[in-house]
C-alpha cells in the first residue's frame, strides 16, 4: 500500500506511475497512465513515444453516457464501471479535457476493453478530487523496450492493483484524534473543536462539542455536515449548506449539547474544483445528480464511515440524527450505533435551490418534501 500512496503525490504532481495488475501474474499486464487533469505537453510527447498503437483515454461509464458512448459490456475485463477510448494521433490536452468534462456529444468514438490497472487508478483520482480521467500506455510486448526506458528515464514510480484497492477501500482505514481547542462562537462560548486526519487520504476532518454530550444519559444529538464552501462561509442561494450549519448548532444549544461533524467532503465527495464544475454543467440545464454523474462520478462520492470512527472515538452510540438523508441513516446503523430518532432539518426554500431540492427527492430519496410545501407551487410528487 505503501507505492499506492506515493502514486497520489505523483499523481497530484502530473507524473505519470506505472500500474501492474497483479490479480493475473501470468498475463503480464501494465500501463503507464497520467491524470487528463494534470498532463503537460512534456508527459503526453513522451508516453506518444512509447506506444506501438494509438493511446487510450480511460473515462467512468457514466462520462461516457454524458459524451453519447455506449459500453459493450462483452468486452469488458471485469473491471469497475470503466471505458477505453482509443485516440488518433493528433489529439491535444484541450481534446482530453474537452471530452473529460465538456457535454457535447462526440461521434466516432472506438472503445476497447479497460484493464485493471487503469480502472483502479480512476479510485486513486477520486481520493485526490481529480476528475476521473486518466490517458493510458498500454505495455505490449513490441513497446516493452520503450516503455522501460521511458520508466527509468523518468524514474516513473510503480505500483500495483491490489495496493491501490487496499489503500482505496476505507473499510480498514483509520482517524487520528490530532488536535483540540475551546473555540467560543457567537452566541456559544462552549464549543470544543477536535481536528481528526484519515491515515489514508490524509484528509482532515472536525467535529464540534457543544456541551458535554459523552456524560448524557440519553441519546447524543449529532450532525453529519459536508463541508460546502459556498453555502456555509458565502451563503449561496443554491444549497441550504449553511442554514443546516447554523440551525443546527442553535438546535444543540436548546438541547443543551450535541456534536457537529464537520467532513472535509465539498460537492458530495468530488471537492470544490468539480462542484464548480458541475455548477457550469447546472447552468446549462443538468441537474445536481445529472451533472455530477457527466463529469464522471457516482450521484453521491462520500464515505460516511469516517464520520462514524470519529463519532466511536468520542464514545457516542446512541444518537438522536438532524438528517434529510436516508444514507447518513443507513451508514450510522450499519456501523452499530443506536439511531433512536431523526430530526429534519432544511433551510428556507428559494428560486435558485428548489431545483436542488427536487433532485436530491426524486433522485436520492432525501426527506425534504416538508421544506418545499412553504412554495407548495413547486412540490413534486413522493419518491
Amino acid at each position: 500500500m505503501y507505492s499506492a500512496e506515493r502514486a497520489l503525490f505523483e499523481l497530484r504532481q502530473g507524473r505519470p506511475i506505472w500500474v501492474r495488475d497483479d490479480t493475473e501474474p501470468d498475463m503480464n499486464i501494465s500501463s503507464i497512465i497520467a491524470p487528463v487533469e494534470t498532463l503537460n505537453e512534456f508527459y503526453l510527447d513522451g508516453l506518444r513515444k512509447i506506444s506501438d498503437s494509438n493511446l487510450n483515454l480511460i473515462l467512468t461509464e457514466s462520462r461516457a453516457k454524458a459524451l453519447g458512448v455506449t459500453l459493450n459490456n462483452k468486452e469488458t475485463r471485469n473491471t469497475e464501471s470503466a471505458i477505453s477510448i482509443e485516440m488518433a494521433d493528433d489529439f491535444d490536452i484541450k481534446t482530453l479535457m474537452r471530452l473529460s468534462v465538456g457535454i457535447n456529444q462526440s461521434e466516432g468514438l472506438s472503445t476497447t476493453p479497460v484493464y485493471r490497472s487503469e480502472s483502479a487508478t480512476l479510485s486513486l483520482l477520486r481520493l485526490l478530487r481529480f476528475i476521473p480521467a486518466t490517458i493510458s500506455v498500454r505495455i505490449t510486448q513490441n513497446c516493452q523496450n520503450s516503455a522501460g526506458l521511458f520508466i527509468e528515464t523518468h524514474d516513473i514510480l510503480s505500483t500495483a492493483v491490489t495496493e491501490i484497492k487496499e489503500l482505496t477501500n476505507t473499510t480498514h482505514s483509520s482517524v487520528t484524534r490530532i488536535s483540540e481547542a475551546n473555540v467560543p462562537l457567537k452566541g456559544l462560548a462552549t464549543a470544543q473543536f477536535i481536528l481528526f486526519r484519515e491515515n489514508n487520504t490524509l484528509l482532515e476532518h472536525l467535529a464540534v462539542l457543544i456541551g458535554e454530550p459523552t456524560h448524557w444519559d440519553g441519546p447524543v444529538p449529532i450532525r453529519i455536515h459536508s463541508a460546502c464552501l459556498t453555502g456555509d462561509l458565502f451563503n449561496s442561494l443554491k444549497c441550504d449548506c449553511g442554514e443546516q450549519l447554523h440551525r443546527s448548532l442553535d438546535y444543540f444549544t436548546e438541547q443543551g449539547g450535541g456534536v457537529f461533524l464537520y467532513l472535509n467532503q465539498e460537492g458530495r465527495g468530488i471537492g470544490l474544483g468539480n462542484k464548480l464544475r458541475a455548477y457550469q454543467l447546472q447552468d446549462l440545464g443538468l441537474d445536481t445528480v445529472d451533472a455530477d454523474c457527466a463529469l464522471g462520478f457516482r450521484p453521491d462520492e462520500r464515505d460516511y464511515g469516517v464520520g462514524m470512527k470519529m463519532l466511536g472515538q468520542l464514545g457516542v452510540n446512541r444518537i438522536q440524527i438532524l438528517t434529510n438523508n436516508p444514507d447518513k441513516i443507513a451508514w450510522a446503523e450499519k456501523s452499530g450505533l443506536e439511531v433512536v430518532s431523526r430530526i429534519p432539518l432544511y433551510g428556507a426554500p428559494n428560486i435558485y435551490n428548489l431545483p436542488y431540492v427536487k433532485a436530491k427527492i426524486e433522485k436520492a430519496g432525501h426527506f425534504l418534501e416538508e421544506m418545499l410545501e412553504e412554495h407548495p407551487e413547486n412540490r413534486t410528487s413522493p419518491v
